[in-house]
Order: structure tokens, then sequence, then C-alpha cells
């Protein structure tokens, strides 16, 4: 993933849940999961259910970007 690919990541994350932008953006890029970002010993405003539905609801928004842009390779 190419630095501009990241960047629109991460305005995905705050675009769909502002507030989780960090964790949700740190659970994409680096492959974590909810209970291992809390085991870092971070802060989560959110349950585990909720950080994974807006986890989606960020990828569903840089998916739509992607394909919209042409970037989507099937």
């Amino acid at each position: 993933m190419n630095v501009d690919d990241r960047l629109k990541l991460f305005q995905s994350a705050i675009s769909a849940a502002p507030g989780l932008e960090l964790p949700i953006y740190e659970s994409l890029i680096m492959g974590v999961g909810y209970r291992t970002i809390i085991k870092q010993g971070r802060n989560i405003p959110a349950k585990e259910d909720d950080f994974y539905a807006y986890r989606r609801k960020t990828l569903a928004t840089f998916y739509d970007w992607l394909r919209l842009f042409g970037r989507w390779k099937d």
C-alpha cells in the first residue's frame, strides 16, 4: 500500500469513525485487533462490537473510493 492509499484509508477512518480513527487505522495497517490494542495499554472509547462495526464502515468507505477512482483490482 503506497502513501496515498494510506492517507485515504486514514481519511476514511476519520470520516467513518470520528474519535476512533487512530485505533481503527492502526488495526487495519498493522493487522491487530481490539483486544491487542487494549492489551498494549491504549484506551478505545467503544465496545468491541462497535469497534469492529466502525472498522467495517471504514473499509466500505475506502473500498468505495478505490472503485470510484478505478483503483480496485478484481
